[in-house]
């Protein structure tokens, strides 16, 4: 998006990115990947996001509380609220409760190497305040379709996803991302993500971006998650995301 891109389009790039983000291979990237929690065991992610302008004003996420479970090797079942908040250039800060998301997630294979595909519809209502631009004042769904292959220490997952009445005026439009990742040790995994929507507003322009990050295992249960990346256009001109995730087992 150039500079001339009104601060509503702006706000749709950046709900893109943090809708994308649930259930990351996935974050810190906003490219997902099939696979789910183990089973019987919760996966929380607290997540804070920001996403910078060229004009000084930032919008992202004070927190996203992303539960997840898994269901069987195969499913996954969540739900997750965010805290978004919108920081004018001329200052003004505006913040609270967003659209609430529900989503399931299946894999269709459990053989990493051989690759597998994945389908993870995503259902988001407006519990947010439109007017404050904190939610998009309608119901939405996404329909991504998920694909994993690893190799050795290096995995790679794919997502293409069709998001319905999530743009601007209840425009719909697709996200295309790619995402690597390696293991470092057994604690640290470095990657990095492209990814490109399409014009998420009547008479806007498709964006493009990537992202580069990683998890550091600080102890059993507990994970440092941390991206960086910007457009490859003029905005956003900076994204950062800084996040931990818990997991609970039923067998610690």
């Amino acid at each position: 998006m150039g500079r001339g891109t009104p601060a509503s389009t702006r706000w749709v790039f950046s709900l893109v990115l943090a809708g994308s983000a649930s259930a990351f291979g996935g974050p810190p990237f906003f490219t997902n990947d099939p696979d789910p929690p183990e089973p019987g065991q919760w996966e929380i992610n607290l997540p804070w996001f920001m996403e910078r302008s060229r004009d000084g004003s930032a919008i992202g996420e004070f927190v996203r509380v992303d539960v997840n479970y898994g269901y069987d090797p195969y499913t996954q079942l969540s739900i997750e609220l965010p805290a978004p908040y919108r920081l004018p250039a001329e200052g003004g800060l505006r913040s609270g409760v967003g659209d609430v998301l529900f989503e399931y997630k299946r894999r269709f294979g459990l053989d990493a190497e051989a690759g597998y595909f994945g389908i993870n519809p995503q259902l988001t209502l407006p519990t947010g305040d439109e007017k404050r631009g904190l939610g998009a004042g309608r119901a939405t769904l996404q329909l991504p379709l998920l694909y994993q292959k690893q190799w050795g220490d290096t995995v790679i997952y794919g997502d293409a996803r069709y998001k319905l009445w999530a743009g601007a005026e209840g425009k719909s439009y697709w996200f295309f991302g790619l995402a690597l990742e390696h293991a470092v040790g057994k604690r640290l995994k470095l990657g990095g993500e492209v990814f490109a929507i399409t014009s998420p507003s009547p008479g806007g322009e498709p964006n493009a971006g990537f992202n580069l990050g990683g998890k550091w295992v600080m102890a059993p249960g507990r994970v440092l998650m941390v991206s960086a990346g910007r457009s490859f256009r003029d905005e956003p001109e900076l994204t950062l995301f800084i996040g931990l995730k818990l997991l609970f087992s039923p067998n610690p």
